[in-house]
């Protein structure tokens, strides 16, 4: 079923700008990680697909086979470059990152928990640098955040400052609204999307069995000089390799997960009382509960940054 994006919010002028910094810079990894696997990929598709072609002689030398080397050496080149340069690392870190900065600020915008207290907090202001210092460590060797150098500047911006001032009917009507309800249906969206993908992909893997397993029988009996299997099965095994880099089904069964304990939460939020007497401490611990969940993610990427290609 369809999922409508959630009422738009300038979260950019909530958001400081570390986390548009390390944003960008996963972006950056995850199109150079695309990008040279699918050329991977394809130069290893043409070098099969040479290898359907009949003989075909030049000066007397058959330079089909050299075609098929060619792509095979381009083919290497991309891995060699996917495995040392490491994009994916940067993709996955710098969306760990991210993902920690914006969960920060959110929690220090509404109080909750290590950030609970007054609106004018120099406890909690230093709480947050320290605290979001530590999450960019994974990520100080981006040239955009310094080369290594620690962070001199408070991160903490006016809008996290105006709205951390406001009433906590208020900060619960925006987090929910604004963080809870909109990652939720954000990772309905997604899941929806990648188990449609995941369909698609399985059923040309599929269609690729049967149309290998006829070739097969073609070659052996009636079209000896086919010589399309292993076209075939190089298709089947690079869509296998796209579907693990890109983990479909994994990825919508953790967000649709997601979604139902965000959903639980989202009405535990609704139903505080915010004129008990413990209604702010209450708060604070379901809102970094409610938040804790959105990180599972930020951890499930971290754990990927630590693999390679």
């Amino acid at each position: 079923m369809p999922h409508l994006d959630p009422p738009h919010f300038p979260e950019s002028e909530l958001l400081p700008e570390a986390f548009r910094v390390v944003d960008r810079a996963s972006l950056r990894g995850q199109d150079y990680t695309l990008f040279w696997f699918r050329c991977q990929l394809g130069l290893t598709l043409l070098a099969a697909l040479f290898g359907t072609f009949p003989e075909r002689e030049v000066h007397g030398i058959n330079v089909v086979p050299l075609f098929a080397v060619c792509a095979f050496l381009g083919a290497g080149a991309f891995a060699w470059a996917l495995h040392h340069r490491s994009p994916q690392a940067d993709w996955y870190r710098g969306r760990a990152a991210a993902e920690a900065v914006k969960a920060l600020a959110w929690k220090y915008t509404v109080r909750a928990a290590p950030f609970e207290g007054p609106p004018a907090s120099a406890e909690a202001d230093q709480r947050f640098d320290e605290l979001l210092d530590s999450a960019l460590r994974l990520f100080r060797t981006e040239p955009d955040l310094g080369g290594g150098s620690p962070m001199t500047n408070s991160q903490i911006t006016k809008g996290m400052r105006e709205e951390r001032a406001s009433t906590l009917r208020e900060r619960r009507n925006l987090y929910v609204s604004e963080r809870v309800d909109a990652q939720r249906i954000w990772y309905l969206s997604r899941a929806d999307e990648y188990e449609h993908r995941s369909n698609v992909w399985a059923l040309w893997t599929a269609s690729s069995f049967v149309a290998g397993a006829a070739v097969a029988v073609l070659e052996v009996t009636a079209a000896p000089s086919l010589r399309a299997l292993g076209l075939l099965s190089a298709g089947v095994a690079s869509a296998t390799a796209w579907t693990q880099l890109l983990q479909f089904r994994p990825l919508a069964s953790t967000y649709r997960l997601a979604a139902k304990e965000l959903l639980r939460l989202a009405a535990e939020l609704r139903n505080l009382d915010v004129k008990a007497p413990d209604a702010e401490e209450r708060w604070s611990w379901l809102a970094r509960e409610a938040d804790d969940v959105i990180m599972h993610e930020h951890l499930l990427w971290r754990a990927r940054s630590a693999r390679r290609i």
